[in-house]
């Protein structure tokens, strides 16, 4: 009886060991290709400049809903697993409350002058994008 309840208590921490992390960690939503999907941040070194997947975050956004904008997502041919290069973006003419929800829609704009994107390469993280991806609204 007594080995039964510690190896319960053992696997009840294991359990507790491995989902506390991955919960401490959600840091939200990003969109891709007009799709919402979850991304958790995990311990990674990511030197300086050696992000590989363009990743974009608003610095002026007139819309609420606005997250941050990623090239790739799992599935898309060109993803590295979410080691992200980080560029900020920032609107400076159009329609700052537009919702831009691809890479696509966002290089659009950039190429009419209505948003600079700006290379942060001290900020490149690592931080995968997880399947499933939700409707956007």
């Amino acid at each position: 009886m007594g080995r039964r309840i510690v190896a319960l208590a053992l696997a009840g921490l294991a359990v507790f060991a491995v989902a506390a992390p991955v919960a401490a960690r959600d840091f939200g939503t990003v969109y891709a290709n007009d799709l919402a999907y979850r991304v958790f941040g995990n311990s990674a070194n990511v030197p300086d400049g050696t992000g590989t997947d363009p990743l974009a975050t608003f610095t002026n956004s007139g819309n609420a809903m606005q997250r941050g904008v990623a090239e790739f997502a799992p599935g898309t041919i060109g993803h590295h697993g979410g080691r992200w290069a980080v560029y900020h973006a920032t609107w400076v003419g159009g329609d700052s409350s537009e919702l831009i929800t691809s890479w696509s829609e966002l290089q659009a704009q950039v190429r009419s002058g209505n948003i600079t994107l700006s290379r942060d390469a001290a900020a490149d993280f690592r931080c995968p994008v997880l399947g499933d991806p939700l409707p956007i609204g």
